[in-house]
């Protein structure tokens, strides 16, 4: 199938990640704010990395120690198309560097969502993502491409580094969109020598060295599409990490660190987006899926079986997973089509709590994210929906706390970090549009 073809279908089908801009509050298509009277969510920062599209569909990754947001732009491609990785200032959104993808490779997926990591061991973090280029690449602080790894397809989910494979040190997995898992060693990947500021879109650093290509230790060709990231732990308790990855087809796999395969769960439904954890009294971990037609399914991480399925609602979405009342018993939270979001007992499925967050009929809705925003030691449940609003909720009871909102649409989750150093944690969303937001939560008193 075509590169092309591949987009589309999946504009049509989901839009599941973010985008990035710079450095004004409040920012362009603001339409409102929504607060309890002793809260309030104000933009700190918008970005100046906008577009005239509506098509970006990717989160950004945070480097809180060096003060970086990292935001991946797309477009709607051809040849006016400028899709870019771009490196903000956590200070004020300000565009520290951009590595543009080729034209020829801009399409709205054009940069996955990426991950902040040292990967190489060299003592300083880089920022790595799948991109239309069909390789897994990473950037140094300075934005010169570092390395590049061959793909079978474009990726969608960030890349996970973890020593998962039985070879000494690290190994970088990552699942391109049509299902070709690749499990790599970065042996080999040094930083290039000059100060290669990615701007020039070459891949090379002034000195003209190309970037290192690390070594493919196993792949695994899934056939399906996959959107869910993938979650590397030890599921199943055997004292050895494995590689869970769900697919559109209705799949789950978990693979062991030599890319054999240790169980696959059928009939799952499609999966659009995934979470792990040990929620009950054995030691393995469980998987919690949610799927298009609107289940969050956990399977149990020893063999893969059903421990619990509960019908949510149509595009359902999960990611934050934590003890958000404070019972001593963890929750998974989720959020569906309809604009609401859903509480669950991660033990047995049971809904604890629903609130609407949007009146509208929205196209999807991202799954809601935990944070500390008030730096209190416990976390706030952040959610954006797909008509643009972003809402804080009490994770224990689902009454909101504080809305902000732009007249534009979201398909990216949120992600927070302590932006500032203060404790609190920012909120960061990446609209359609091409713009991130910082968004500051305030309690008043």
């Amino acid at each position: 199938m075509k590169l092309s073809t591949v987009v589309a279908l999946l504009a049509v089908l989901a839009g599941l990640a973010g985008v990035a801009l710079v450095a004004f509050a409040g920012g362009p298509g603001v339409v409102g704010l929504a607060d309890s009277p002793d809260t309030t969510l104000s933009a700190a920062w918008v970005s100046d990395t906008g577009r005239s599209v509506s098509a970006n569909h990717h989160a950004p990754a945070v480097d809180e120690r060096d003060g970086v947001v990292y935001a991946p732009v797309s477009d709607d491609g051809g040849t006016e198309g400028r899709c870019s990785l771009y490196a903000l200032d956590a200070r004020d959104g300000g565009v520290r560097w951009e590595y543009p993808v080729p034209a020829e490779s801009c399409f709205i997926h054009s940069v996955a969502d990426p991950t902040v990591a040292d990967y190489d061991g060299d003592g300083t973090r880089e920022v790595l993502a799948a991109t239309t280029e069909h390789e897994l690449a990473a950037f140094d602080a300075a934005g010169a491409k570092e390395f590049a790894h061959p793909l079978a397809d474009y990726g969608y989910t960030e890349p996970v580094l973890a020593d998962l494979a039985p070879t000494p040190g690290r190994e970088l997995a990552v699942v391109d969109t049509t299902g070709t898992v690749h499990v790599v060693s970065p042996d080999g990947a040094t930083a290039n020598s000059g100060d290669g500021a990615g701007e020039d879109g070459d891949g090379a650093d002034e000195d003209g060295d190309a970037p290192a290509a690390g070594r493919t230790l196993w792949t695994h060709p899934l056939d399906a599409y996959v959107w869910a990231r993938p979650v590397v732990a030890d599921h199943d308790a055997d004292g050895a990490p494995e590689l869970l990855v769900g697919d559109r087809s209705g799949n789950v796999t978990l693979f062991a660190g030599d890319g054999s395969v240790e169980w696959r769960a059928t009939d799952v439904g499609a999966v659009s987006w995934g979470t792990a954890g040990d929620v009950d009294d054995d030691p393995a971990t469980e998987a919690f899926l949610a799927t298009i037609d609107g289940d969050v399914v956990a399977l149990d991480g020893r063999d893969g079986t059903v421990e619990w399925r509960t019908p949510v609602g149509a595009f359902a979405s999960v990611r934050a997973l934590t003890d958000g009342d404070g019972d001593g018993t963890t929750e998974v939270y989720a959020a569906t089509k309809s604009g609401t979001v859903l509480a669950m007992n991660a033990a047995d499925g049971t809904v604890e709590w629903r609130t609407t967050v949007t009146p509208e009929s929205v196209q999807m809705m991202p799954p809601p994210v935990a944070g500390d925003l008030d730096g209190d030691g416990s976390p706030e449940l952040v959610v954006a929906a797909n008509d643009g609003s972003v809402t804080v909720l009490d994770p224990a009871s689902g009454d909101v706390r504080a809305t902000y909102a732009r007249d534009v649409k979201v398909f990216a989750h949120p992600e927070t970090a302590d932006l500032d150093g203060d404790g609190d944690e920012e909120v960061l969303v990446l609209y359609a549009d091409g713009r991130v937001v910082a968004l500051s939560y305030d309690v008043r008193g």
